[in-house]
C-alpha cells in the first residue's frame, strides 16, 4: 500500500472513481524513465492502479475544473496514478496536468491561456491546432510512437476543447523522450507552421509552467523565437566573411 502521503481529498476522489486505495503500489523509476518535467514537482508520487490494467485508461490526475475549487486543486498532492502497463509518454502527458493545475489552478484552464497569449485570433487558433494535430495524427504515431484517442478525428466534434488534451500528449512526449517537436521539418509544414503557435506552445508546455529558480522567466509567458539566418548571412559564413576582419588570401579588404 501506498496511500500515507495522499490527502484527504485525493483519497475521496479515488473512491469516488472506485479505485481501492489499499490496492495502489508506488512506481519505481530510475531517472531516465522519468520526464524531465518532473524537476518541477518536488513531492511528486506516481503509483501504479490495477484496476486500470487492460482498460483504456492509462493515467489520471484529480482535479476539479470549478473556478471555486482552483486552490483545493493546487493544495492536493502531486500524484499521478497509472495503469501498471504504461509509459514514460503516460507519465509525460499526466505531469503535464500537475504542471497546469498547479499554475493555473485546472489542466482544462490551458485552453484559455492559449487564447490569452494568441490575442485575437486565440479561439481560432485553437480548433485549427485540434484539426491540425489530428491530420498529423498518422505521423505522429509512425515517427514518433504518439498513439493517442485525442488525435481521433471524433475529437472535431468537441471544437477546440480537446486541445489541452493533446498538448499534454504531445508536450509529454517531448519531456520524456528529450525531443522537440516544434522542430520537426514536417511538422514545421503542418501542425507548428505558425510562428506565434510555436512560441505560445512552447510558453504553455513543459518547465515554462513553472520556476525552478527566481531567476527564471515567469510562467506562461512568450518568448520570441530566435530568428533563422537569413539568405546573405547564410552565404557569408560559407565563404568565411561572417565576422568581418582580416581574411587570409584576400589582401587587406574586407566584407562585413
Amino acid at each position: 500500500m501506498a496511500t500515507t502521503n495522499l490527502d484527504p481529498r485525493t483519497l475521496e476522489q479515488l473512491s469516488r472513481a472506485g479505485i481501492d486505495a489499499r490496492q495502489l503500489t508506488a512506481r519505481k523509476t530510475d531517472a531516465s524513465e522519468q520526464p524531465y518535467t518532473t524537476a518541477g514537482l518536488p513531492s511528486l508520487q506516481v503509483m501504479d492502479v490495477p484496476q486500470l490494467q487492460d482498460t483504456n485508461t492509462r493515467g489520471l490526475v484529480f482535479s476539479s475544473n470549478r473556478v471555486a475549487d482552483f486552490d483545493k486543486n493546487r493544495a492536493q498532492a502531486q500524484a499521478v496514478f497509472m495503469s501498471p502497463n504504461a509509459t514514460k509518454d503516460t507519465l509525460g502527458h499526466e505531469q503535464e496536468h500537475l504542471l497546469a493545475r498547479q499554475g493555473l489552478g485546472t489542466a482544462a484552464m490551458v485552453n484559455e491561456k492559449f487564447d490569452e497569449l494568441m490575442g485575437k485570433q486565440g479561439s481560432t487558433a485553437r480548433k485549427q491546432f485540434v484539426r491540425d494535430a489530428i491530420g498529423a495524427a498518422d505521423y505522429l504515431e509512425k515517427k514518433y510512437g504518439i498513439d493517442s484517442g485525442y488525435f481521433d478525428p471524433r475529437m472535431l466534434r468537441q471544437g477546440g476543447t480537446a486541445f489541452y488534451e493533446q498538448l499534454a500528449s504531445l508536450a509529454g512526449h517531448e519531456t520524456a523522450n528529450n525531443v522537440d517537436l516544434t522542430k520537426d521539418p514536417v511538422l514545421r509544414k503542418t501542425l507548428f507552421k505558425d510562428k506565434d503557435v510555436r512560441e505560445t506552445y512552447n510558453a504553455i508546455t513543459g518547465l515554462r509552467q513553472t520556476r525552478l529558480d527566481a531567476r527564471d522567466l515567469p510562467p506562461y509567458t512568450r518568448q520570441p523565437e530566435p530568428t533563422e539566418p537569413g539568405m546573405v548571412s547564410k552565404l557569408k559564413k560559407l565563404i568565411g566573411y561572417a565576422n568581418g576582419g582580416y581574411i587570409a588570401q584576400t589582401g587587406n579588404k574586407k566584407d562585413i
